[in-house]
């Protein structure tokens, strides 16, 4: 698909950009996916835009996506806590797909980035789960859940808020560009242990510290709805409600443990206890 053509600024207010039909729809998909190519920031967006918009824009934005990132790999629960949902005027998360090429495994566990990889880049800690059999659809219960784990994924996310500082935010915004998934860096795959890491995910403590050692965040494993399993289950639930179903292999991303707006010399070292007997550590160096 090609991505060359007439991609019109995206304020809704102009009548002849409301989004009334499906086309319309598409055309807005198409534009973001130039915007989200080029790393520019979308022009001021509607407040106005409904989730059912926002939902036909990013499908056609990932369709436009797929011939250079591949087809869905996993997918993402985003605003998990009640303050960012009172934020963005909804009462549950919001969800995001991961195509297969954002994925990159970190080598040696750090990774030099790019300080500008995206319009306006925030790197997260992000706890990311694989999916073991399909079995997992028919999960109700966090226990259910962890039989159908194969591995934990100590994680950075590179993130990207693509409107501009003074864009409104709501849920219907996010969603239209994916709630900003850009590129995921996989640190080593833990195999999922269904006996103790149900309680180790929970009781998972990430330090975020900078180049000079000083604590930027501490956050645990509760603080992701109280139990990441719990984000897997409204995972399953969001995706089986779009006649998805989740598949063995797929990334789960549950929730961000540390938040950061990466600038050039910006060291983001994370360290991971809880999961396996040794801390895992995972940095990334932005220039």
């Amino acid at each position: 698909m090609t991505l060359t053509g007439s991609f019109v600024p995206l304020s809704l207010s102009d009548a002849a950009l409301t989004v009334a039909s499906v086309e319309d729809c598409r055309a807005l998909g198409r534009s973001v996916a130039a915007h989200w190519l080029a790393r520019t920031a979308l022009p001021l967006i509607d407040t106005a835009l409904t989730i059912e918009q926002a939902e036909c824009a990013r499908s056609e934005f990932l369709s436009c996506l797929q011939p250079l990132l591949g087809a869905p790999l996993g997918y993402k629960a985003a605003a998990i806590t009640p303050p960012a949902q009172r934020d963005l005027g909804i009462h549950e998360p919001l969800g995001g797909a991961y195509l297969a090429g954002m994925f990159r495994m970190l080598d040696g566990n750090d990774a030099v980035v790019a300080a500008a990889y995206g319009t306006r880049p925030i790197v997260e800690a992000k706890l990311v789960v694989t999916v073991r059999d399909e079995g997992i659809n028919d999960a109700r219960t966090p226990a259910q859940v962890a039989r159908h784990l194969a591995y934990v994924l100590p994680s950075i996310e590179l993130g990207d808020s693509l409107v501009q500082p003074s864009q409104k935010l709501t849920g219907a915004i996010l969603t239209l560009y994916n709630v900003g998934a850009r590129a995921m860096l996989n640190g080593p795959p833990i195999a999922f242990d269904t006996m103790s890491h149900a309680d180790a995910l929970r009781e998972l403590v990430v330090t975020t510290r900078d180049g000079t050692g000083k604590i930027l965040e501490v956050e645990r494993g509760t603080s992701i709805m109280g139990d990441p399993l719990e984000a897997v289950l409204w995972i399953i639930r969001d995706q089986n409600a779009r006649g998805v179903r989740l598949r063995a292999g797929d990334r789960l991303g549950l929730g961000a443990l540390s938040r950061v707006r990466p600038a050039p010399g910006l060291i983001f070292d994370t360290t991971w206890e809880g999961l396996q007997k040794e801390p895992v550590k995972l940095t990334v160096r932005f220039e």
